[in-house]
Formats: C-alpha cells, sequence, structure tokens
C-alpha cells in the first residue's frame, strides 16, 4: 500500500486505507440461529433441584451461623439475620412447604430476596450457580418431576438439561402467598 503521509493528503490517504481495509478484510462469522437462553440462579431443596428467575434474587449469602430466634412465629421462620445492616426474617423454604427442617452445614446459602416488599432470605440447602438453559429445553410440569405437595403451586416449568430436570420455582409468587406471608403462630 504505497500512499502519500497522511499529514500531506489526509482525505486520500483516508479513502485509499479504506480501499485496502476492504480488500484485505475478513467477513464477521455468521450465526446459522439465535438461540434463546433462560438465566437463573440453581439450588438444591432436598433431592430436588430448583432454578429461581435472576431477578428474583439480589444475592446468595453463606448462612449466618448464629441467628436471632423470633417468639410467636411459626417453626420454619428459622430467626432473623443482619444483612448488611437490614433485619430479614430467615425462611426454611423446605420446612415452609411441608417438608422437614433444613440442617445448616457448610452448604447451606441464603437466597435474599425483596420482592413486593417482601424483603427475607430463604434458607436451601445448596445453591449451585448461575445456569444457563436453551429455552427449547423448557417443558411444562408433568408428573414425572417429584415436588413436595406444597411446592408444585410454585413451580413454573421444567428444563431438561445435562440428564436432570430443573424445576423452575417462582420466587416472587412465594412472597406473595399466604402460606409464605402467614408466619405468626
Amino acid at each position: 500500500m504505497s500512499m502519500l503521509p497522511a499529514h500531506e493528503a489526509p482525505f486520500q490517504w483516508l479513502q485509499a486505507l479504506e480501499q485496502y481495509i476492504k480488500k484485505h478484510a475478513r467477513g464477521l462469522p455468521r450465526q446459522e440461529a439465535v438461540r434463546e437462553i433462560w438465566r437463573g440462579i440453581a439450588f438444591r431443596m432436598g433431592k430436588v433441584y430448583l432454578v429461581a428467575a435472576l431477578s428474583e434474587v439480589q444475592e446468595v449469602l453463606v448462612c449466618p451461623p448464629i441467628l436471632a430466634k423470633v417468639p410467636g412465629a411459626k417453626p420454619w421462620i428459622r430467626g432473623i439475620a443482619n444483612v448488611r445492616g437490614q433485619l430479614r426474617p430467615v425462611v426454611d423454604l423446605q420446612a415452609c412447604l411441608g417438608g422437614g427442617m433444613t440442617l445448616v452445614e457448610g452448604q447451606t446459602r441464603l437466597l435474599i430476596i425483596n420482592q413486593s416488599g417482601v424483603s427475607s432470605g430463604i434458607l436451601v440447602d445448596e445453591v449451585l450457580g448461575i445456569k444457563h438453559f436453551p429455552e427449547e429445553n423448557r417443558k411444562k410440569l408433568n408428573n414425572s418431576v417429584d415436588l413436595p405437595h406444597m411446592a408444585s403451586q410454585f413451580a413454573r416449568a421444567v428444563f431438561q438439561y445435562e440428564d436432570s430436570n430443573w424445576v423452575v420455582f417462582d420466587l416472587l409468587a412465594l412472597s406473595k402467598s399466604r402460606l409464605f406471608l402467614d408466619a405468626a403462630l
């Protein structure tokens, strides 16, 4: 590419540069089809694998070893936690939905939610990170998914992915439900 220096004939230099680039440029890679991807926070409640929409979870925290007990609350209200200066009730998801109490161990986590003015920590057995599911893997719920009875009212769909069923769990609907809001004995 032989041209005059840019400072002597800037416009001609830019034209020559453009022609050179067009002649030697490679095309952009083509994407045959755009795949829609659904993203969610994956977690485990007992033996069931669940995912909640990313927009429904503010953060994930290790469960504090000590929770302040709440007198007069149902047993599934495990206590109050101070999360960044805000007191939040800690709800044992499995117990709230009619299952056994969650054993607080090394992998136990809190899903911090703030839905419809309800700010709380949801205690789950384990958080498995952010999962990406192709929308074409979304299926309607059927009897092949073994959910605790009360959990099924918050299940919206199932993703079949990596030889597992991942149930889409609606934390927003849970936070608005009488089951969740009626925490007093």
